[in-house]
């Protein structure tokens, strides 16, 4: 049995890991009344390597801090090894050394930009391509988007970094970390082979960072142990503590940029289909199902690992051309006012380590079965898939399915919500604790 599920859940995570497309729009949304980040002043922007140079000692500090408290806390964290340590005495390559230490891609270009707001007047500046923006632009969304050249010492809104860097970590940061993955890091970084993820689409290797199966039956993880190799809530205690420290040191652009990073991870488990495997598939149906693959009768199987791709693909594509649609029209809507809506803010608990985990992740695993449906009932009217790279314009999508838009306008008022959270928290000043916000 162990073997076909193996089988089914490589396929059935999505092979973009697409987690409500572009993170920069829907934070621009979700931020743009928070009154600490709309008052704040302009922040300077910094090289990477300028932070690291100036904080060597804390950023070093924090990181062992950070180690420490990963292997004690976080279920299946793979420890890191001890040759990824900062040196004592910073190098030649203060960056390499630097992601090195993270556990990050080293090829990430980390080009300094901003992405303005769809809709809104046009932002002066260099506009850089995708793909000298992003490791490999093998993914449309990103085609209509406008990345500006930020330099050294300009002054920049921090809601602009914070948002524009949301969307970051889907530029390469988590690609080909795996054992089994191609690149230089793979041997390296200690992660093991890659638990899931469809290996024929080289995105796919930042799935286990980009999803959190935290709520699965006991029975799934005796079948599938690897289900709980995943590290999104790692990823987000990792940057916040780093955006702390820049804010406590005078840093401000990195500050609001590692919060930026850190964010990302958190709006991802506001997808259901990053917090569960196969929505809608209740635990006697997948027994069931393994075990005709196993007796020669795998076409249920198969259809289930195309049901569940398709789905997530298609809804995040239907969400975003919508989105789009929306902001060129410059119009009030319920689902612009879905992301702004603070009235359920209050009655989240405070932000904590665990907090991806025992509240997001579950509300999106909560709702997961529901939203599944909807899709699906979606996908049967639909005459056609949508389609990123058409512009909307050609797209006879009248998004009137109204079961599907009420589960989407629910769901992206949790991405609001989550995402003030942990924006508060990272705004906040720092705790004594640093290790474990």
């Amino acid at each position: 049995m162990k073997l076909t599920f193996l089988l089914l859940l490589l396929g059935a995570a999505a092979p973009t890991a697409w987690g409500w497309s572009n993170h920069t729009v829907g934070s621009y949304l979700a931020l743009q009344d928070v009154a600490a980040l709309r008052d704040a002043p302009l922040v300077e922007v910094e090289p990477l390597e300028q932070f690291l140079a100036q904080q060597y000692a804390g950023v070093s500090e924090l990181l062992e801090e950070q180690e420490r408290f990963a292997r004690q806390h976080f279920p299946e964290y793979p420890p890191r090894p001890d040759n990824l340590k900062l040196p004592p005495v910073p190098g030649d390559n203060l960056r390499q050394a630097f992601l090195s230490a993270l556990r990050v891609n080293p090829q990430i270009h980390l080009a300094m930009v901003i992405q303005p707001m769809p809709g809104q007047t046009p932002v002066a500046g260099e506009q850089l391509k995708a793909e000298q923006v992003m490791v490999e632009q093998t993914r449309s969304p990103w085609n209509q988007q406008r990345f500006i050249r930020l330099a050294t010492g300009e002054k920049v809104s921090p809601v602009a970094v914070l948002a524009s860097a949301a969307d970051e970590p889907d530029y390469g940061h988590d690609i080909n970390l795996f054992s089994d993955n191609p690149g230089d890091v793979a041997a390296l970084y200690g992660f093991g082979p890659q638990p899931f993820g469809d290996p024929r689409f080289q995105y796919s290797s930042q799935a286990p960072f980009h999803m959190g199966f935290f709520h699965e039956s006991p029975v799934v993880y005796a079948a599938a142990g690897f289900l709980q190799r995943n590290w999104p809530d790692w990823r987000a205690y990792q940057y916040l503590s780093l955006s702390r420290l820049a804010f406590a040191t005078g840093h401000a652009y990195w500050g609001y940029r590692f919060l930026g990073w850190g964010l990302h991870y958190v709006q991802d488990l506001t997808q259901p289909y990053h917090a569960k495997p196969l929505p809608g598939v209740e635990l006697d149906s997948m027994l069931l199902m393994e075990a005709k693959a196993l007796a020669g009768y795998d076409s249920d199987k198969h259809e289930a690992i195309e049901r569940v791709a398709t789905r997530h693909t298609e809804v995040e594509k239907y969400q975003f051309a919508w989105l789009q649609r929306l902001l060129r029209a410059g119009q009030a809507h319920p689902m612009l006012s879905a992301y702004v809506d603070t009235r359920e803010d209050a009655t989240y608990p405070p932000y904590s380590v665990d907090y991806l985990r025992e509240v997001v992740s579950a509300q999106s695993v909560a709702q997961a079965a529901e939203f599944d449906a909807a899709i699906g009932q979606w996908l049967s009217t639909t005459p056609a898939p949508l389609s990123f790279s058409a512009g909307n314009q050609l797209q006879p999508e009248a998004f009137d399915h109204p079961a599907l838009n009420q589960q989407l306008f629910q769901l992206l008022e949790h991405f609001g919500a989550h995402s003030r959270i942990y924006v508060g928290a990272g705004l906040a000043p720092a705790q004594s604790d640093t290790a474990a916000p």
